[in-house]
């Protein structure tokens, strides 16, 4: 079992199928303990796997932070002493480029800014049948929600509001994942939330673990599982942790984990209680006294404390390594199915141990059931001390599978080998050290750029003092160069003549800065190849002539690079919430935990959770969703205010879209809202046209009624004048007839009467004519007198005698 080929004193693990009596020995425990360390090397040993693989991550995190050692930095510019040089002599910034922290930030908040949360689904056999039901019942409500809908307007008390049902089943898919959910799922997911809320996990310890991700390629988390202090996420750093040989980057087939913390041993007295006496501290305290800067001068000194009326001792101060550690094993405990003197069978417990008895009266069936435990304690690394040694109680299982049982540790890496995970900052490191250098070579290079300068010929220049004894040294000469950028030599030729003036002046420029700085980006280009952070990704250099798709894809394949540390951070939460829910699960209900709980999430929630007594059992499946991210966000809401110009959504869907923390359902609901928008348009202008044409028709119909009504009157008036004429007509002719009558009845009258008449008529005309005949003959003689007596005057005109009336004379 053990891989760590330097330490010559390996020791063995202790035998696994030992007896649980014998495992429950601290002796036993502490074997365990010297064996884990045996494989991963003492603490102070550098050959150690566990001092490899600190170095290592040590390192990774100076470089992610930009603090890393420039020692080699000042090795290799230092040309007066590259061995011990300390560089002193360069004016140079040593401070390291801050490149890699900034590309360690890129990829932590892009995974963070997601912001996951668990989706708990309950997936045992009881839970899907009431899925189902609820499902149906659904389905149902929407292929009656008209009738519902009426039932409502009736005043008739509906146990759903018909407002909320979906119209559709496509609509009600996107709501079934947040709304069809049994009692478990909802109790269990309150529960699990407020859980990591109480741990401040996804802004504390998910934080540290992705950071840890991207830097060291590793990620671990502990979980503590006490009925009285509660659940919590506790946060292990990397670098302290140690596990059994593993290559799986999820960690699922380790057979023991454990963390080395360093705590005082004042510390230790307070959690080690009364398992050791002070003798026992005074031995710990001389073995490591000396170590881990533990002053060895305040050993011997001690006082009385009357505050707290006991002894201090100065050793309370010195520090201890102590290993937390934990391993799975197997106890196996053994029944028996026993007929008795009666024929009847019994079925009893055996213990631990059991070997069938070789003759019996009795048939006896025998039956061996394995269960997994965890066994685990506190080893104070480099001694033969151990304290909390024991079986661990409250230890989540599954419920479906009792018999098997799970670390407290979750943890993750983005790869494997050898035990030594690979990061994204372990492998730019190469190209960040060639990087600095080049800054600092930059920097160099600025630095011993000269000042415009003159060029001086000393054998030109009589009576010049040149230094002690009228020479200078070579390197004086240079140092003159270096400081005024005045440089010095003799220009005589072999002939003792002068081949140039004696003064010159002397331009200098920075020499090769325009073939650093094109190093520099090249290194910079190999950081962003090695970890696959582009441009487009940390948004640092856009170009405005790139097209949009050129730019998703970009973005796309930087999504592709770091996908291995998202898959591995999305692994370890889902492993903590299941932890988590299965804790909830078997907390005690006497527990001061169980109330604290019952006050937040409600009685009956938790004992819906905590009803392990029916069968069967509640089994959740986590699923760890995030949040949409801004671009993806950027995008539904570009689409949203699209539709809302277009009036193919209102105001409430796009309020419900925006809930939607998951950007499928999201695009899916505002596809669906939009149909059912644009169908309720067309449905509206169908209705309007068909109003429309309803009011044209009727429109139509009136006016044919107006006319028919005006023909109808026309045609009564005409018809009531043509009776009026008839009437009259016939009044006329009954008229006409009646005088007709009566003329011929005074025809006929006239007629039998003007014949008596006429007899009478005749008499009278001929006394008539005959009495005018007299009457004019006497009017003749009148007027014959007159005309006479006038003539000759004798007398007057005579009288007129009186006439005589005809009517008279016919009467």
């Amino acid at each position: 079992m053990s891989y760590n080929n330097n330490n010559k004193k390996s020791r063995t693990f202790p035998d696994p199928l030992a007896l649980p009596s014998e495992k429950l020995q601290k002796s036993y425990g502490l074997k365990y303990a010297k064996a884990i360390e045996s494989n991963w090397g003492k603490i102070d040993d550098e050959s150690a796997t566990y001092q490899k693989r600190r170095r290592e991550f040590e390192r990774n995190r100076d470089y992610a932070n930009g603090t890393q050692d420039t020692t080699i930095y000042k090795q290799i510019l230092n040309s007066l002493d590259p061995n011990n040089g300390d560089g002193t002599l360069l004016n140079l910034d040593w401070a390291p480029v801050p490149i890699v922290p900034k590309f360690v930030k890129i990829v932590v908040n892009k995974i963070l800014s997601s912001d996951p949360y668990p989706n708990l689904q309950a997936i045992d056999p009881l839970s899907s049948s009431k899925k189902d039901a609820k499902k149906r019942k659904l389905q149902a409500q929407i292929r009656n929600k008209d009738l519902y809908s009426m039932m409502n307007q009736s005043g008739i008390k509906m146990e759903s509001d018909p407002s909320q049902i979906p119209d559709t089943l496509e609509e009600a898919e996107i709501f079934i994942d947040t709304n069809i959910k049994t009692d478990a799922e909802i109790a269990a997911q309150v529960a699990t939330d407020i859980t990591l809320q109480w741990n401040d996990f996804n802004d504390s310890t998910f934080r540290r673990c992705v950071n840890d991700l991207v830097t060291l390629g590793m990620a671990v988390v502990k979980r503590q599982n006490d009925p009285n202090y509660g659940i919590s996420t506790e946060y292990v750093d990397p670098s302290d942790f140690v596990h059994s040989y593993t290559e799986d980057p999820n960690f699922k087939d380790l057979v023991y984990a454990g963390h080395v913390k360093t705590i005082t041993i004042e510390e230790l007295k307070r959690v080690a209680g009364n398992e050791f006496t002070e003798e026992e501290f005074e031995k710990l305290a001389k073995q490591v006294a000396g170590k881990f800067s533990n002053d060895s001068s305040v050993f011997g000194r001690k006082y009385h404390d009357d505050k707290r009326d006991r002894m201090v001792y100065g050793y309370d101060e010195y520090r201890v390594q102590v290993l937390d550690f934990e391993f799975l094993s197997v106890d196996c405990m053994y029944f028996e199915d026993k007929e008795n003197r009666f024929g009847n069978k019994n079925f009893f417990f055996k213990g631990e141990s059991y070997s069938e008895p070789k003759s019996s009266v009795f048939e006896r069936q025998s039956h061996k059931m394995e269960n997994g435990t965890v066994y685990g304690g506190k080893y104070i690394v480099g001694t033969d001390y151990i304290y909390g040694y024991g079986i661990k109680t409250n230890i989540p299982k599954n419920i479906h599978d009792i018999s098997r049982a799970r670390l407290s540790y979750s943890a993750v890496a983005t790869n494997l080998r050898r035990m030594m995970p690979k990061s994204i900052v372990g492998s730019i490191t190469g190209f960040a050290d060639q990087l600095q250098l080049t800054h600092l070579k930059i920097q160099q290079a600025v630095a011993k750029a000269k000042p415009d300068g003159l060029i001086v010929d000393i054998e030109g220049l009589d009576n010049v003092q040149l230094g002690r004894g009228g020479e200078l040294q070579p390197l004086e000469i240079q140092d003159i160069y270096e400081q005024t950028g005045v440089f010095y030599y003799r220009s005589k030729n072999p002939e003792g003549g002068f081949q140039n003036p004696p003064v010159r002046p002397l331009d200098n420029t920075i020499r090769n800065i325009n073939e650093l700085i094109g190093l520099y980006n090249h290194y910079l280009r190999m950081i962003r190849d090695a970890t696959g952070i582009n441009e487009a990704m940390d948004g640092s250099t856009p170009k405005s002539e790139d097209l949009v798709g050129v730019r998703e894809q970009a973005i796309a394949g930087g999504n592709n690079a770091i996908y291995d540390v998202t898959h591995s951070s999305m692994m370890l939460y889902k492993r903590v919430v299941e932890d988590v829910i299965k804790c909830l699960q078997i907390l005690p209900g006497d527990s001061p935990l169980y109330s604290i709980y019952e006050n937040a999430v409600g009685a009956t929630n938790m004992g819906v959770i905590t009803s392990f007594a029916e069968l069967p059992m509640y089994n959740f499946g986590v699923v760890v969703k995030k949040q949409m991210d801004d671009k993806d966000r950027a995008y539904l809401e570009q689409n949203i205010q699209i539709a809302l110009s277009q009036k193919e959504i209102d105001i409430e869907d796009a309020i419900a879209i925006r809930q939607l923390r998951d950007v499928d359902q999201a695009e899916r609901l505002l596809v669906v809202r939009r149909k059912k928008r644009i169908k309720q348009q067309m449905e509206q202008a169908q209705a309007n046209s068909q109003a429309q044409a309803q009011a044209n028709i009727q429109t139509a119909q009136a006016a044919s009624q107006a006319k028919a009504q005006e023909m109808q009157l026309k045609a009564q008036l005409d018809m009531r004048m043509e009776e009026m004429k008839a009437q009259l007509e016939a009044q006329r002719m009954q008229m006409e007839h009646e005088m007709r009558k009566e003329v011929e009845l005074i025809k006929a009258q006239a007629t039998l009467g003007f014949r008596t008449e006429d007899q009478e008529f005749k008499q009278k005309l001929e006394v008539l004519k005959e009495n005018r005949k007299d009457e004019r003959v006497d009017q003749q003689a009148t007027k014959q007198s007159k005309l006479i007596s006038q003539r000759q005057g004798r007398r007057g005109e005579l009288e007129e005698s009186g006439s005589v009336n005809v009517n008279d004379l016919l009467q």
